[in-house]
């Protein structure tokens, strides 16, 4: 490591699959959560249930992310 580089301990591990996200503190698991994609921007963000919203009634439930609402 350099001099005056500084690295975070902490890493997020998202499986695409199954929709979830892993927090990681020097390798170990902090927490697991549900991610979703956003209907906007389609961003892969941290799921927060406020973000779904009815769209037109023959479509089904949409998503946004926080920046987008």
């Amino acid at each position: 490591m350099q001099a005056g580089v500084v690295m975070s301990a902490f890493a997020e591990v998202i499986n695409i699959k199954t929709m979830t996200g892993i927090l990681l503190l020097n390798g170990e698991v902090v927490q697991e959560y549900k991610v979703e994609k956003c209907d906007k921007c389609m961003r892969i963000e941290k799921l927060d249930k406020f973000g779904y919203q009815k769209s037109d009634p023959a479509m089904n439930l949409i998503w946004f992310c926080g920046e987008c609402r």
